[in-house]
């Protein structure tokens, strides 16, 4: 059965890449088509898109995780760190050596 990758598509015997049509034994075909990672060839809905997933957005940089500066420990009340370069952060408003 010829069928049209909505995702890439690779096994031991073959590699098919997303948007491409490929012929496939036809119970490959019916599985991959029942799963939305692919389509009958000719069907409008091969478009790429991953079954369940939003479309990829650029590649902006990812949030810190929240909380403040000392969610590392409770390091040394004095501020001070152990040297190993890791900011361990203090007690309190203490920022911690190691920077």
């Amino acid at each position: 059965m010829r069928i049209t990758m909505k995702t890439l598509y690779a096994t031991p015997e073959r590699s098919i890449a997303a948007g491409a049509t490929a012929e496939v034994p036809d119970k490959e075909a019916k599985d991959l088509i029942a799963k939305g990672y692919a389509v009958p060839e000719g069907d409008d809905e091969a478009d790429g898109k991953a079954p369940g997933k939003a479309p990829a957005r650029g590649r902006g940089r990812a949030k810190p995780p929240a909380g403040g500066k000392n969610d590392g420990g409770t390091g040394n009340p004095d501020g001070q760190g152990d040297g190993d370069g890791q900011g361990d952060g203090g007690a309190g408003d203490d920022a911690g050596g190691g920077k």
